[in-house]
């Protein structure tokens, strides 16, 4: 009788301590790569060299394909990307995006909006024709070329954010134009991501009219959040100081931004188009000033987690031959496609050779999306792993190499 209670007992206990050991191993990994994060931004930081490069670093050198698979506690690696890690990285981004908004009142973006929507949808329908193309060229098969060059058309608003911020040129026009532009290209990434994958999965190819319809869905339904957003939330928040206590103000603006998040994830669309629209309707609030100060803080844990882990989730040992002769094709590509897709029309719209530059470069870096598509191509069977392996290389090489150049094309930018 003993024995059996025990058996019985132990078998209610033991998922519990896994579950447990899990939640332990995620909050260990991201403490410690939030500060090698940290520490490889400061490093980097006494060079001159933006800090989101040190955290991705970071991530590339102790993430658990290259160093931290050696750092280990009891034979267990201290360093692990597991899905508590990935739930903090997709809240870095969502914060990331939030604060992206603060920093554009709805008057700013309506302003820019004619400029955005041509800027940010060339930047996604050149990547994605060009991509899928040279896939086409190299013998991938249909579904393999579509997935390609639907890796290739989304920007990393997270990433180019950042980066404005962090070099101070936010306000800048440019810079305006780069993140209202990169939300419109986030927008219609989805809209071809959900087209690529009804193909994959049904096999068929849909008709012209299904296509514009989708894409009109997906407008309305993020132009109806962002309106909605912009009416209600100022007014939700300025009632806040009539019944405040300490720190009300803050959670309420948590509240806002995983609020909108999360509607925007069952709408469909991305729950950081939805952060940032949140971040714009709170742009005129009264409370605003308060509200980036608490943000400064707690990104400090959350930004770096995010790239600590794009950065992780390249694994050098898997790029083979094949993968290391893809990877230069599709960075030059991942390059070229958004230079031209969003440069020259932000050249001619901006009236100005310099600005169309600043725009190109900032548009080339992509991210979590094309992480995104990748995987997906990875666990349908669409792509096979170099082609996989080449996808997240050409992620990571852009993430690295445009804020160097940003560095340079946006220098005196923020005098404007």
């Amino acid at each position: 009788m003993v024995l059996k209670y025990l058996f019985i007992h132990y078998r209610k206990i033991v998922p519990f301590m896994l579950e447990e050991q899990v939640i332990l191993s995620g909050v260990l990994s991201v403490s410690i790569l939030v500060f090698l994060a940290k520490m490889m931004s400061s490093v980097f930081g006494r060079f001159n060299i933006p800090s989101v490069l040190g955290e991705l670093t970071a991530g590339i050198v102790f993430g658990p394909y290259a160093l931290g698979q050696f750092i280990t506690f009891f034979g267990t690696p201290l360093i692990n990307i597991n899905e508590i890690v990935s739930a903090f990285a997709q809240i870095g981004a969502i914060l990331i995006l939030f604060s992206a908004g603060l920093e554009t009142s709805f008057s700013e973006f309506r302003g820019e909006s004619v400029r955005s929507f041509i800027v940010g949808g060339l930047g996604v329908v050149l990547p994605f024709f060009m991509g899928y193309y040279f896939a086409s060229l190299l013998g991938f098969t249909f579904p393999a070329a579509l997935l390609t060059g639907a890796a290739l058309s989304a920007t990393s608003i997270a990433v180019t954010s950042r980066v404005l911020e962090s070099l101070g040129v936010s306000k800048a026009l440019a810079s305006r134009l780069v993140i209202n532009a990169a939300v419109v290209d986030d927008v219609l990434g989805l809209a071809v991501l959900g087209i690529v994958i009804s193909i994959i999965q049904q096999g068929t190819i849909p008709t012209f009219s299904e296509i514009f319809v989708k894409l009109i869905t997906i407008i309305v339904l993020w132009v109806g959040l962002l309106l909605g957003l912009v009416f209600f939330v100022p007014k939700f928040m300025n009632a806040i100081p009539r019944w405040r206590a300490e720190g009300t103000e803050e959670a309420a603006s948590t509240v806002v931004c995983f609020g909108a998040a999360s509607l925007a994830t069952i709408l469909g669309l991305s729950p950081i188009v939805g952060a940032y629209a949140a971040g714009m309707g709170l742009a005129t609030s009264r409370t605003l000033t308060g509200i980036r100060s608490y943000l400064d803080k707690i990104n400090m844990i959350f930004a770096p987690i995010f790239f600590a882990v794009i950065g992780a989730s390249l694994n050098i040992s898997q790029l083979s031959l094949m993968s290391l002769l893809f990877l230069p094709i599709l960075f030059a590509i991942a390059a070229i496609s958004k230079l031209a897709g969003c440069g020259l029309p932000a050249w001619l719209l901006l009236r100005s050779g310099k600005k169309g530059l600043q725009v190109g470069i900032a548009m080339v870096s992509r991210g979590e999306v094309g992480l995104v598509i990748a995987g997906l191509g990875l666990s349908e069977g669409v792509i096979s792993q170099d082609v996989y392996s080449a996808l997240v290389g050409m992620v990571i090489l852009t993430t690295l190499f445009t804020p160097f150049l940003m560095k340079k094309v946006f220098k005196n930018a923020g005098s404007e």
